[in-house]
């Protein structure tokens, strides 16, 4: 395959049973839909990445895509790839083919999602405090709400 950004091969990698294509010129990376939330938390899991959960109580302006981005074509297909704002409102802008679903990630892209997801502690103690009465079943309730939203949003975005 090659890469649509500098047009070098893409090679083959596997990390952790997960596989993903690198270009060893632009370090961009080519994944595939089913790999790609398998990917961005394993690298957020490592550890190796600052959280940005801080920003989750911020309000953020969605972007939308510049228009005078380059249209980049897919590795696999060949077909050009739509742009799209992960998350909706993370700002981080990748690149999917319509067809096949595979995902383009720019150099640090992969980072940027992982700090977006990574898990925050002091996030967490916010959360455990906006429980009234405290009880570990209306945690376990309100922890079970999150990660079925979280599941929705996840299937909404990677499902098209």
């Amino acid at each position: 395959m090659q890469c649509p950004v500098c047009k070098s091969s893409l090679r083959r990698e596997t990390h952790q049973y997960i596989e993903f294509d690198i270009c060893g010129d632009c370090r961009g990376i080519w994944v595939s839909g089913e790999q790609f939330h398998k990917l961005a938390v394993l690298v957020a899991s490592e550890g190796q990445v600052e959280s940005s959960a801080k920003l989750t109580f911020k309000p953020r302006k969605a972007l939308k895509p510049h228009p005078d981005n380059p249209v980049r074509v897919c590795p696999q297909c060949t077909l050009a790839m739509r742009e799209f704002n992960y998350a909706y409102d993370s700002n981080i802008f990748l690149d999917r083919c319509e067809r096949c679903k595979g995902i383009w990630l720019d150099p640090n892209e992969i980072i940027d999602i992982a700090k977006h997801i990574q898990y925050n502690p002091e996030v967490d103690a916010a959360a455990r405090g906006l429980i009234k009465d405290g009880t570990v079943e209306d945690a376990a309730k309100i922890g079970l709400a999150v990660f079925l939203a979280i599941e929705i949003i996840r299937l909404l975005v990677f499902r098209r």
